[in-house]
C-alpha cells in the first residue's frame, strides 16, 4: 500500500472483491473497510486497510456474530484464545494479528492470503497428484503443529479453511468459543465422531480432520459418504452416521501407498488410537523421501520447505490489482464519482467480473457473489478515434512472448452491432466483444517498459472517479500492466508508439484504457 496523493491511498485488492452490503461497517477498530470477502455461519470477513500506515498490505478482518458471545465468561474465553492464537507460528497457519474481544461485535484481523480454496481447486482441477498431495499433507501437519505445540486445538479443519497459494498451502481460521454448537450443526465429513457427539475441540479430532482432508485431496471425495450437512456439497459426517469406520473406507485404496498407513490411523474411531501431529509430519516427510529418491540437490530450510520447493508447482498466484481509496481523517469520503460512502453503503467501484480465482473466501463461508451490472451511458465505441489514435485490444490469452514480451495487440474498431448502453461494471470479455479487428492484418507487437505511461479505467479497479471522456486517468506503471497481461482479462486501450528503432517492435509510450463513463 502506498500513498498516491493527499487523503488518498492505493491498495492492492483481489480482482473479484465484492462490494459492501447495506448495513456493513465502514470501519472496524483502526481499519478502513473497503470490500466484502465473504460471510459464513460464524461471521463476516471484510477486506480492510489501516489508513494510519503506508507500509501494511491488505488485511482480512473477521467480525463475529454477537449472539455467540453474549455472556462475559464466553467473552473471557474468546479473549484468552485469541491471545494464544496470536502467538502461533505463522509460516503455515495464519494467526490473528490484532483483535478486540470486548467490542459489541468482537473482531480479529489477520494478513490477507491470496490463493484458491482447497475445495474450489479440487472441484476445478480434480485430485492432487502424488507429490503435491504429500506436500499438502506435510504442510497441514505443520500448520496444526503450530497450534498443538501451544496446547491449542484447531477445532474446524475443512477444505474451505485451507488456501492453496503459489508458495504452498496455508491454514486459516479455527473454532472459537461460542461457536461449538453451531459448528457441530454445520459439520461435514471432516469432523471427528466425538466432536459430532458433542465433545470439545481436541488435538485428536484435528488429526482425524487431517486424515479426512488428505483422502479428499487424493480422491476428490471424503473418506465415507453420509447424510449429514457437508462442506462444499460433499455431504456426510463420516462413519458416525454411516456405521462404517472411516479408517476402513475403500477410498483409502486411492491414497498413495506411502501415506496410507498414517491416514488410516488418523481416521481411527477411537481418539486414543490416532497418531500425534508430530507423527503425521514425520510420516509425510518419510513418504516424500520414499518417492523422491536420492540425488536431488539439497534445499535450505525445514523438511516442509524442501518438500514444497520440489513438489509444489503449478498453483498460480491469483494476483492483486490496485484500487484508489479516498480518505478524510481516516474515514472514507465521497469524491467525484468514487462510490466509497461511509455508513456501510455499497461500494460503487468497477469490479472485474469473473476473476480467475476467488481469493480465500470467508474464514467460515463462501465468497459473496459479484453485483449485477446496471445501465450506463453509451460506450466510447460509439465515437470514432481521433486522427492518429491507435485503438487496440491487449488480450492476455494471446500473449506468447513470455514475461519479457514483446506484447501482442490487435487494432480494433467499434463493432457495428455494439449495444448502445453497456453496463458500468461490464465484464472485460463483454466490453472487448464490442470491438472488432480493423483488418485481417491488424495484429502488432510492442515493448512495454518501466517508462511506459499507463492510465487505467477498469482493469486496475480504481473506481469510476478515474474515468474522463470514456478514458482512464489513474496512473499505474508499465510493469503493473505487464503483470496484469500475464493472467488478467482483455483491455481496450489507446496506444501511442515511439518511433521504431532497428528491426524490433516499437516501444509503447502511452497506454490509455478505453472504458465507458458511468452515469452521474
Amino acid at each position: 500500500m502506498s500513498p498516491s496523493a493527499e487523503r488518498e491511498i492505493s491498495v492492492l485488492v483481489p480482482p473479484d472483491l465484492a462490494p459492501l452490503a447495506p448495513g456493513d461497517p465502514s470501519s472496524v477498530g483502526p481499519y478502513l473497510v473497503i470490500g466484502r470477502i465473504g460471510a459464513g455461519a460464524t461471521g463476516t470477513v471484510f477486506a480492510a486497510v489501516d489508513p494510519r500506515t503506508t507500509g501494511e498490505p491488505l488485511t482480512a478482518v473477521k467480525v463475529l456474530h454477537p449472539w455467540a458471545v453474549e455472556d462475559e465468561p464466553t467473552r473471557a474465553r474468546l479473549r484468552e484464545r485469541l491471545a494464544a492464537l496470536a502467538g502461533a507460528d505463522g509460516r503455515c497457519y495464519v494467526p490473528p494479528a490484532v483483535f478486540d474481544a470486548e467490542a459489541a461485535q468482537p473482531w480479529l484481523a489477520m494478513a490477507y492470503v491470496s490463493g484458491v480454496r482447497l475445495d474450489t481447486f479440487i472441484a476445478e482441477h480434480g485430485p492432487l497428484g502424488q507429490g503435491r498431495l504429500i506436500a499438502l499433507a506435510a504442510t497441514l501437519a505443520e500448520g496444526l503443529s503450530a497450534l498443538h505445540r501451544r496446547d491449542l486445538a484447531y477445532g474446524d479443519l475443512k477444505p474451505a479453511n485451507v488456501v492453496l497459494c503459489a508458495t504452498g498451502p496455508r491454514v486459516l481460521d479455527c473454532a472459537l468459543p461460542g461457536h461449538g454448537e453451531l459448528l457441530r450443526r454445520t459439520a461435514g465429513p471432516w469432523t471427528a465422531p466425538e466432536r459430532l457427539a458433542g465433545g470439545p475441540p481436541s488435538t485428536a479430532a484435528d488429526v482425524y480432520s487431517w486424515g479426512a482432508l488428505v483422502v479428499f485431496a487424493a480422491t476428490g471425495h471424503p473418506p465415507v459418504d453420509g447424510g449429514g450437512a457437508g462442506d462444499g456439497g460433499a455431504g456426510g459426517t463420516g462413519g458416525a452416521e454411516t456405521g462404517t469406520p472411516a479408517a476402513d473406507s475403500p477410498r483409502l485404496a486411492e491414497v498413495p501407498e506411502e501415506l496410507r498407513p498414517i491416514v488410516r490411523r488418523a481416521l481411527a474411531a477411537d481418539p486414543a488410537a490416532r497418531p500425534s501431529v508430530r507423527e503425521l509430519l514425520g510420516s509425510a516427510i518419510a513418504a516424500w523421501e520414499a518417492i523422491s529418491g536420492a540425488g536431488a540437490p539439497p534445499v535450505q530450510g525445514t523438511a516442509v520447505t524442501q518438500v514444497l520447493s520440489r513438489e509444489w508447482r503449478g498453483i498460480p498466484d491469483p494476483g492483486l490489482l490496485p484500487r484508489v481509496i479516498h480518505l478524510d481523517d481516516g474515514r472514507r469520503r465521497r469524491r467525484g464519482r468514487t462510490g466509497l460512502v461511509a455508513g456501510g453503503a455499497a461500494v460503487g467501484l468497477a469490479l472485474i467480473a469473473g476473476g480467475a480465482y476467488a481469493a480465500y473466501a470467508a474464514l467460515g463461508g463462501p465468497a459473496a457473489p459479484a453485483p449485477e451490472p446496471g445501465p450506463t451511458a453509451s460506450p466510447s465505441a460509439d465515437a470514432p478515434a481521433e486522427p492518429g489514435e491507435l485503438i487496440v485490444r491487449f488480450d492476455p490469452a494471446e500473449q506468447t512472448g513470455g514475461a519479457e514480451g514483446p506484447w501482442v495487440y490487435t487494432r480494433v474498431e467499434p463493432a457495428p452491432d455494439a449495444p448502445a448502453t453497456p453496463a458500468a461494471t461490464i465484464a472485460p470479455e463483454d466490453w472487448s466483444a464490442q470491438w472488432v479487428p480493423v483488418s485481417e492484418d491488424a495484429v502488432g507487437e510492442t515493448v512495454i517498459t518501466a517508462e511506459t505511461e499507463v492510465l487505467c479505467a477498469q482493469f486496475c479497479v480504481p473506481g469510476p472517479g478515474h474515468i474522463e471522456d470514456d478514458r482512464g486517468t489513474y496512473p499505474v506503471t508499465g510493469p503493473d500492466f505487464v503483470s496484469y497481461l500475464q493472467w488478467g482479462r482483455p483491455v481496450i486501450a489507446e496506444l501511442e508508439l515511439a518511433e521504431p528503432e532497428g528491426d524490433g517492435p516499437p516501444e509503447a509510450v502511452r497506454i490509455t484504457e478505453v472504458y465507458p463513463t458511468p452515469p452521474d
